[in-house]
């Protein structure tokens, strides 16, 4: 979680502390309108009509307040502008409070303590810094309104007839001076520990945070993982499984004495069997190749300067045979040379061999098989085309998965695993490229793969972790000196 969060969080505390405040002055306007009503009756004729008018404002500008407060749980505001609110309606309150302290008895009357107050509540939502400023403002209006009563630039209006503004006035200021300050001090010092321990206490709850989020992203792979490990075990078990209940009967029928081994028939059983042998064999070379590239991407030998070039022309020489036996022309279109920054040949070549073998596998006799090389300053791309018999469209998304063949396919020759696809993507994927595929049902198919030529390699928990596909989060905690950490400790 980013400072900005935990500054909303922080703003969401001033919030709720100053809906609190609105509460308060509720009851504060309540309580100066019930006085001036009843005031009169007990002895204090002064009370009526101004601290009825006093109680009024008050309400009013509370109202305010309370809407701009309830278009914040909205629209959001800072928490700098939640800060000038508070200060605001203090601001506000005090400079009411002093009015009515004008108005029951000025340095006789009993609202001052309510300077004390005000005080102890502003120190929970500000600085400490700030709340003195707000002290010191609040100290000269008590000092400048007993100056002004004493000097009679100010009537003064005593809560009864009997008490006359004297000497007495001068000692209750300093009192509520030295009050109003050792309040800020002594609530600024248990807030500000306060403020620091709930900050700590925020700070480990958003690592937290952190890490269980961190933790269900593992647990969330790990099971994904899983599902993926349950389904490709069971499709390599029905792969596997075919063959070898073809090639179970096939001897079966031999051992039993159905069939004599030497005659024509158990010829034949024999080499179904030794057929079904093969393609289990190719089935378990390739499951053990394609778990060699995906569990051994960092211990691979991965070579520095790997001519692409060199290798495409080696796999195509070798299967110069392959392509002459099924009357398929192999016409290789060589751009520049290329050479990757880093590579692993033995999985490159792996994966260009699997591709031409397909493409010539699934030709037609007299068909033709292109392979184009070109490349630019960042990548070399690679086309393997044939004039085949294609790939449904249905099954175009799929056939990067493992075990996936096209009935068509099926038909046209039975070997083949599945794998080849899956293995060339894990290679071309590995090596920070992408492949691709254009094919349409009995028309040919062309398959190109895109390297980057600065490649690096997968060295460092960090690269592996991007191989993997783990992201690392790059978020930073606040700490209790920076940003909004800092303006809440004041």
């Amino acid at each position: 979680m980013n400072q900005t969060t935990f500054a909303l969080r922080m703003g969401h505390e001033i919030h709720h502390r100053l809906l609190w405040f609105e509460k308060l002055r509720f009851l504060a306007a309540g309580g100066l309108v019930v006085t001036s009503l009843i005031g009169p009756r007990f002895g204090f004729p002064t009370l009526w009509p101004s601290l009825l008018i006093a109680g009024v404002f008050v309400a009013a500008y509370n109202l305010v307040f309370l809407a701009i407060l309830r278009g914040t749980r909205a629209g959001g505001h800072s928490h700098a502008f939640l800060r000038m609110c508070v200060i605001s309606q203090i601001t506000l309150d005090l400079a009411t409070l002093l009015i009515v302290v004008h108005l029951t008895g000025g340095m006789y009357s009993p609202v001052l303590l309510f300077f004390i107050l005000h005080m102890a509540i502003g120190t929970t939502m500000l600085k400490v810094r700030t709340m003195y400023t707000i002290a010191a403002g609040a100290c000269l209006g008590v000092f400048g309104l007993h100056l002004a009563e004493s000097l009679g630039l100010l009537v003064h209006r005593p809560l009864t007839p009997d008490i006359v503004y004297g000497r007495g006035a001068d000692l209750n200021v300093i009192p509520v001076l030295v009050a109003v300050f050792g309040t800020v001090y002594l609530a600024g010092t248990v807030t500000r520990r306060s403020r620091k321990r709930g900050v700590q206490l925020l700070e480990a709850t958003i690592q937290l945070d952190h890490r269980t989020a961190e933790l269900n992203r593992v647990v969330e792979k790990i099971q994904e993982v899983e599902r993926t490990k349950s389904h490709y075990m069971r499709i390599s078990a029905h792969q596997l499984r075919s063959p070898l209940g073809t090639i179970k009967t096939s001897l079966e029928v031999l051992t039993k004495g159905f069939a004599d081994p030497t005659s024509a028939r158990g010829q034949k059983l024999l080499n179904g069997a030794v057929e079904r042998a093969d393609g289990l064999l190719a089935i378990v070379t390739d499951l053990l190749e394609l778990a060699k590239i995906r569990e051994g991407q960092a211990k691979a030998p991965w070579s520095r300067h790997v001519n692409i070039s060199q290798l495409l022309n080696g796999v195509l020489e070798s299967l110069k045979p392959a392509a002459q036996s099924r009357e398929v022309s192999l016409i290789p279109h060589m751009g520049d040379p290329a050479a990757l920054n880093w590579g692993v040949p033995p999985d490159l070549c792996f994966a260009f061999e699997n591709l031409i073998q397909n493409a010539i596998k699934y030709s037609r006799h007299g068909g033709e098989v292109n392979v184009t090389l070109r490349s630019t300053s960042e990548r070399v791309t690679i086309e393997v085309a044939d004039n085949g018999i294609g790939i449904p469209a249905e099954l175009q998304a799929d056939v990067f998965l493992e075990f996936v063949r096209a009935p068509n396919a099926k038909r046209h020759t039975r070997e083949g695993t599945g794998l080849g696809l899956p293995i060339a993507k894990e290679v071309v994927v590995i090596h920070g490229g992408n492949i691709s595929l254009v094919s349409r049902d009995g028309e040919g198919t062309t398959i190109t793969l895109e390297l980057p030529l600065h490649n690096q390699p997968p060295t460092g928990e960090g690269i592996l972790d991007e191989m993997r596909g783990v992201e690392r989060p790059s978020e930073t905690v606040p700490t209790a000196g920076s940003g909004a950490v800092g303006d809440a400790l004041g």
